[in-house]
């Protein structure tokens, strides 16, 4: 009986430790190399170009010739015939209204918020000088300070004084919403890509070739779309670059990538040659909490009863 009143003493007493502020710190996840507000309803964001780790990868990009600095009123934007749906309604329709009127996001010309939520966009398509004219502009855009923006746009979509409530509910609208902000960036470089022998955007070349319709479905692959058994997209230098781009983002957990990029790569394997697009990689082995997505931390109390669990036959054999 003693032995056993010792145990329960000390399982109370890390249960405490874990509700603690010093002990609560210690396991929370580190902080996102975003911070997780980068916009604000003021239209203002704050540069963090200085205290962001410098990106690696190179985008290679055709030579902006018409984009300026100022938003055009060509540009399409996203959800122009939206019609909104939501549980919460008030403060979800709120919120979405506050970010589309937002000039700071809306400078940013996100194309993966355009290519599966803008009619107008849509509609461009059909033109190659248009299609071009828009990711000149979506090109232009300073990709380390819209990554931040979009990012923090997603981590404030989920909260449930916003979108939370809907996201949980599976409002497709919402859900997809995330899904296209967390993308921002792969599809950034993915669109931005130029054709070596034609110094044509990829991208233009995908939506202009009626041949090989699914040359643009390889563009839906980081908004969560993964190629369809049979697909035979045009085996050439776009689609080499893209899918190797692809498949470092597909490493990152959180990236819609981590669950299309290995089918759609084996599918285009299967077209295109053994190795044309690399499988041997582990998807979402990186840890979100490394700047690729958002996370959620481990409950305290559910991590406190875990810890009980373990050490609570290790401590019966110490008395």
């Amino acid at each position: 009986m003693f032995r056993l009143y010792h145990i329960y003493n000390i399982l109370i007493l890390i249960t405490i430790l874990c509700q603690s502020p010093a002990w609560a710190q210690s396991v929370e996840p580190t902080k996102l190399t975003v911070p997780r507000s980068a916009w604000h309803a003021s239209g203002e964001t704050t540069d963090r170009r200085s205290a962001s780790t410098e990106e690696t990868t190179t985008v290679r990009r055709r030579t902006i010739l018409t984009a300026t600095d100022s938003t055009s009123t060509g540009m399409p934007k996203p959800f122009d015939t939206l019609s909104y749906n939501f549980a919460n309604a008030s403060t979800c329709i709120d919120f979405f209204a506050k970010w589309r009127a937002n000039t700071t996001i809306s400078n940013c010309n996100a194309i993966s918020l355009l290519i599966e939520n803008s009619n107008a966009f849509f509609h461009t398509l059909s033109s190659a000088p248009a299609t071009s004219r828009i990711l000149d502009k979506s090109c232009s855009a300073d990709l380390s300070k819209c990554a931040s923006i979009m990012t923090g746009l997603a981590a404030d979509l989920l909260d449930p004084e916003n979108c939370g409530d809907d996201y949980e509910n599976g409002n497709s609208v919402v859900k997809g919403t995330y899904r296209d902000l967390v993308a921002y960036e792969p599809m950034y470089r993915a669109t931005c890509l130029a054709n070596p022998s034609t110094q044509k955007y990829c991208f233009v070349d995908a939506v202009s070739n009626s041949t090989a319709p699914d040359d643009y479905g390889v563009y839906l692959m980081p908004l969560g779309t993964p190629l369809s058994v049979g697909s035979v997209p045009t085996c050439n230098k776009c689609l080499k670059e893209t899918m190797d781009l692809y498949s470092g983002w597909a490493r990152r957990d959180g990236q819609p990538l981590d669950t299309t990029y290995l089918p759609s790569a084996r599918i285009i394997n299967a077209h295109c040659g053994v190795g044309f697009a690399a499988t041997n990689i582990t998807v979402g082995s990186v840890d979100v909490r490394a700047g690729a997505g958002l996370a959620v931390p481990l409950p305290r109390l559910g991590f406190a009863a875990v810890m009980a669990l373990v050490l609570g036959p290790v401590l019966t054999g110490l008395f």
